[in-house]
């Protein structure tokens, strides 16, 4: 069983049971709480915060899946460009193309090797930049001679500034998590909304403790997919490095620039 689902069967789980505990500590120690006459009182209140807490649960669910899409868009639009810095580097003269493939190459290789574990905890890799750096370097040196040459040159350019742009929002992104605040308003409201259930009183104590159980396992569920998706670049649940080594493997095949002479990568 993975990290990921471990943790998830123990926060369901284990909220589902501490909700249950609560309500037979009600009804053995406390009974006077719970009385068949106060049912339709506390069934306006338990339904004013039960919406509340719907809301906010729903808010940030959107806002943290919004921000895992997104993390997965920009991993793909970083690809995009490298692929289409690569097709562009075919007009060049060979060793000047070849410089620049090479370092294409190690950067995407690195991304996937080097960085993506560094994401887990929020960081870039030093060896990634390096790499980065090194592209930029080589489009440095490099002085196109031909109208054709400076004209794919300017527009490698515009493309490397994108690919700059991307791989910052994809550095971002695995920074990103939910404010501590926020997480102690959505743990605050699991709290108050299940302690409102143990104030009605049903005909039976344990239809009451599976309707307690239900609302427990569904709104610790979902925190739980906000603790998953909080940090796209972490845990099982995450963005994946396939990309990058899809676009490495392309280049290294059978079919790969460096057999053809011809770089195999797709925009």
């Amino acid at each position: 069983m993975t990290g990921t689902v471990l943790s998830g069967v123990l926060i369901v789980v284990g909220s589902t049971v501490a909700a249950i505990l609560g309500l037979l500590c009600v009804a053995r120690w406390r009974p006077r709480w719970r009385h068949e006459g106060h049912n339709d009182v506390m069934g306006v209140f338990f339904s004013m915060v039960g919406v509340l807490y719907g809301i906010l649960l729903a808010f940030v669910v959107v806002i943290v899946w919004g921000d895992f899409a997104d993390a997965g868009s920009t991993t793909t639009t970083e690809v995009t460009r490298i692929s289409n810095l690569a097709r562009d580097a075919q007009v060049f003269p060979q060793a000047a193309r070849d410089r620049i493939e090479n370092q294409l190459v190690a950067y995407t290789s690195s991304v996937a090797k080097d960085e993506w574990p560094t994401m887990a905890h929020g960081q870039s890799s030093p060896i990634t930049a390096r790499k980065y750096e090194a592209i930029w370097n080589e489009y440095y040196r490099f002085k196109p001679k031909t109208d054709q040459a400076r004209s794919f040159y300017d527009e490698s350019l515009s493309r490397l500034n994108e690919l700059g742009e991307a791989r910052r929002q994809r550095l971002l992104s695995s920074d990103t998590k939910v404010p501590l605040p926020l997480w102690v308003l959505l743990i605050g409201g699991f709290a108050l909304t299940v302690g409102f259930t143990y104030l009605f009183k049903m005909d039976s104590l344990r239809k009451q403790a599976v309707a307690v159980g239900s609302i427990a396992a569904l709104s610790a569920f979902v925190l739980f997919l906000v603790y998953a998706l909080e940090h796209p670049f972490s845990g099982d649940v995450k963005v994946s490095a396939a990309p990058y080594t899809q676009l490495v493997s392309q280049w290294s095949g059978p079919a790969g620039g460096q057999q053809t002479g011809v770089v195999a990568w797709s925009r």
